[in-house]
């Protein structure tokens, strides 16, 4: 066998147990995730002030269109939009003084950042912050260049630990390999003064079938685990992307029918009797990306906001209109209020 025959029969053996690794593997239903950064932190009070923001890799600012939204785009037109937007998401998130920070889409070098680390220049932005991550898009064993690690991070500048827990996935597989691992990225605040938080970080499918139901089955899962933290004694806060419309909004468009496929409510009568939400009904959080951005022009509407168990009260809640410059999602703020627990 000539050398070029081994070469070629090495990389069907390599690209065979790549394809083989990523359509077996599956998330363990709940691993503990390490929180990286200085120690010392002090505990969290009875007031927090959380953000959660869909950064979009760094590559869907206002010029950028995406193929899953029926668009042309699988990544940014060059690496300087990617250098760009990441440089001004970071410098928004250090400028938002917030306790936590739930990231969405955060990711490490990847094919469709042009190798760019979004996720390390937000971090190198927040040195008081600790950070956990977890990639819920990962093409285990794909090498460089074309390998792609995004996920969910969390940044914390109070005490807390961290963990993953899997959600239903999807049936099918991207190229019939690889999957997203859906999870909820979930943060433990010891808490001073009788309060401690379960914060939970969520980034649910988008692009289902909605004969599988895929979002709804998330949600079941997401209220299960929330629902019995509110149980345990603890103030509950669900919080990101649930690409479910969240509230009726009337903001101006042009957008055909067609790209508003993947548009559906939350169940509100999924919502747990006392629960409320903390949404910012003036301003919208994402756009449809089947094109770059026309403001008038691009679907917009509320899919980022927060749950909030009976014990929590938000005493102010904002989506940060940023006109999707830098990112398909605008970020939203909330403070939060630890009420004292008073029993039946």
């Amino acid at each position: 066998m000539t050398a070029v025959l081994w070469i070629l029969l090495a990389l069907a053996i390599y690209v065979g147990a790549v394809a083989a690794i990523n359509r077996l593997r599956r998330p363990p239903a709940a691993a503990a995730v390490p929180l990286v950064g200085p120690d010392g932190l002090p505990q969290a009070g009875g007031r927090l002030k959380l953000v959660s923001w869909n950064v979009g890799y760094g590559g869907m600012g206002a010029e950028a269109d995406f193929v899953m939204d029926l668009g042309e785009q699988k990544r940014p037109t060059s690496p300087a939009l990617v250098d760009r937007n990441m440089a001004a998401i970071a410098e928004r998130l250090a400028d938002m003084d917030a306790d936590v920070l739930f990231l969405q889409e955060a990711a490490r070098p990847s094919w469709n950042t042009y190798r760019r680390d979004v996720l390390g220049a937000i971090r190198d932005r927040l040195p008081g912050y600790k950070l956990a991550f977890g990639a819920d898009i990962d093409t285990v064993g794909a090498p460089p260049p074309i390998n792609v690690r995004i996920g969910n991070a969390i940044f914390a500048r109070v005490a807390a630990t961290a963990e993953r827990r899997g959600l239903p996935l999807e049936p099918t597989f991207e190229y019939g390999v690889f999957r997203k691992s859906y999870r909820m990225h979930v943060l433990r605040l010891t808490g001073v003064d009788g309060a401690p938080w379960t914060l939970v970080n969520i980034h649910l499918s988008a692009f289902d079938d909605a004969r599988h139901n895929v979002r709804e089955r998330q949600v079941e899962a997401v209220l299960a685990f929330a629902e019995a933290e509110y149980a345990a004694g603890r103030h509950v806060v669900v919080g990101g992307d649930w690409n479910l419309r969240l509230a009726d909004t009337d903001f101006p468009d042009t957008t055909p029918a067609k790209y508003r496929f993947w548009v559906r409510d939350f169940p509100a009568e999924k919502t747990p009797a006392g629960w409320h939400w903390a949404v910012d009904r003036a301003r919208p959080t994402v756009r449809a990306a089947h094109k770059p951005y026309v403001k008038g022009e691009n679907f917009r509407l509320i899919i980022d906001g927060f749950l909030l168990s009976p014990n929590v009260e938000a005493v102010g809640i904002e989506t940060i209109d940023l006109d999707f410059r830098y990112a398909d999602h605008n970020p939203v703020t909330v403070d939060l209020l630890a009420k004292v627990r008073i029993a039946p």
